[in-house]
């Protein structure tokens, strides 16, 4: 019996331990200051999400700061007169609380901290069964609010989705938005004035911003630092969310994954994937599933009203963040045109747009075609050098066939730093530069 409670208590002691380490505001209620960092734009909607009982999950790609963002609502909590001691903070990743049981997870909680009304549960995926428990959480009333984070897309919305219909809603956090990457830079006035006179400024960063991405840790890091952590960053997704969490090929994961990132906004088919790195479609299209579910690829469809014929073309290969791209896939050229055009179909993702590409048989095409409802409203043309005459042409060409085949009057080209309107063939074209479309056209 001696041996058994000697074998017994230092588990306990490692769980009680790991969940005040996690919790250092219970001890000081200013710690939870230095952990949330700056503060992100959309904090506001999760804030008011927090006014619902519903469980709310946090999802995102791995590292674009859900952490910090459970920070952030901890802090506002605290800040609107929550006590420290009524907030919970668990970390599924340490040793400590994963290998604890549910119950003797509650039962540590109770008896550290017997007040707690809001828990906070990171990195959830890594804790069997957790959404089970979550929903008894939710159904008995235990906590006042729920939050939980996690990595995987395709954990989150699957096992939610099954087990709690109808108890959660769901939050996703980005890597930073331009807007966020200049906040995270010190820049504090965005009113059109202030940035039309420091455009010089604005594109400076703007340049930072295509080259390096928004992931939060990367920002004030020397080009060394920014691509160590991001080529971390890419090895956990292929090794944790994809090999690890379907039991798949991590060899097999990086292989399409490096050929749709260095391919970045161009048409891609499954047969095309597989022809390049000598696999079998069926395995490409499972794997660039997987690709899509930890959020690192973004696949756009192409548009027709007839699903069949939507469903028979290529798609087009976007990443969740530029500078992961960089750092990762293999280049020649600086390539900013593409580059301009993933910032702008990541950012139409952020803002939930209904977006995809057209083009005819001739081969004219429209980078993003946005629908609303069932009416085409909106058709984006991305061009880096809309001076260069050829270069302008072709893509005026393509949008105005656009223009008629959907009876718009008003076509939008996104430029590096271009702004005027032209009427062409009776339509009207809006040359807008690609930080004025980030910051002002939301």
């Amino acid at each position: 019996m001696e041996t058994f409670i000697n074998r017994i208590n230092p588990l306990k002691d490692m769980l009680n331990d790991s969940i005040r380490q996690w919790n250092p505001w219970w001890a000081d209620a200013e710690s939870i200051k230095q952990l949330g960092g700056i503060e992100r734009k959309s904090l506001k909607s999760l804030l008011k999400l927090a006014a619902l009982r519903h469980i709310k999950d946090i999802t995102g790609i791995r590292r674009a700061g859900k952490s910090t963002m459970m920070y952030q609502v901890i802090s506002a909590m605290i800040s609107h007169g929550a006590k420290p001691k009524e907030i919970a903070f668990l970390n599924f990743d340490d040793a400590g609380i994963n290998e604890a049981s549910f119950d003797e997870i509650l039962d540590s909680l109770d008896k550290i901290s017997p007040d707690i009304k809001f828990l906070f549960l990171d990195e959830v995926q890594e804790k069997h069964g957790w959404e089970r428990w979550a929903r008894t959480l939710y159904d008995t009333r235990r906590y006042k609010q729920t939050f939980v984070s996690g990595s995987s897309a395709s954990v989150l919305s699957k096992d939610i989705g099954r087990v709690m219909t109808g108890r959660h809603i769901s939050f996703h956090v980005w890597p930073l938005s331009f807007m966020e990457y200049l906040i995270f830079h010190g820049w504090e006035k965005f009113d059109i004035g202030y940035l039309e006179s420091n455009k010089s400024k604005i594109l400076h960063y703007q340049e930072g911003y295509l080259k390096d991405g928004g992931f939060p840790e990367t920002i004030l890091k020397t080009d060394a630092e920014k691509k160590i952590i991001l080529t971390n960053i890419y090895n956990d997704i292929l090794s944790r969310d994809i090999a690890a969490r379907h039991n798949a090929s991590y060899e097999t994961a990086k292989l399409v994954s490096y050929h749709l990132l260095s391919n970045m906004t161009k048409e891609f088919s499954y047969r095309s994937i597989a022809t390049a790195v000598g696999i079998k479609p069926e395995t490409a299209d499972i794997y660039t599933g997987y690709l899509k579910e930890a959020l690192m690829v973004l696949a756009l469809d192409f548009f027709s009203f007839k699903t069949k014929i939507q469903f028979k073309q290529n798609k087009k290969a976007y990443c969740i963040d530029n500078g992961l791209r960089n750092a990762v896939s293999f280049r020649i050229t600086e390539d900013k045109g593409r580059l301009m055009e993933n910032a702008v179909m990541v950012e139409l993702a952020r803002r939930g747009r209904d977006v995809y590409y057209w083009k005819t048989k001739d081969g004219k095409e429209v980078d993003f075609l946005i629908k609303e409802g069932t009416k085409v409203k909106e058709l984006l043309q991305v061009c880096f050098n809309a001076n260069e005459p050829q270069t302008k042409k072709r893509e005026l060409n393509s949008l105005i066939e656009a223009m008629k085949e959907f009876k718009l009057k008003t076509g939008i080209v996104i430029t590096e730093d271009k702004e005027m309107e032209e009427r062409v063939s009776g339509k009207t074209i809006r040359f807008l530069p690609l930080w004025k479309w980030l910051l002002c056209s939301q």
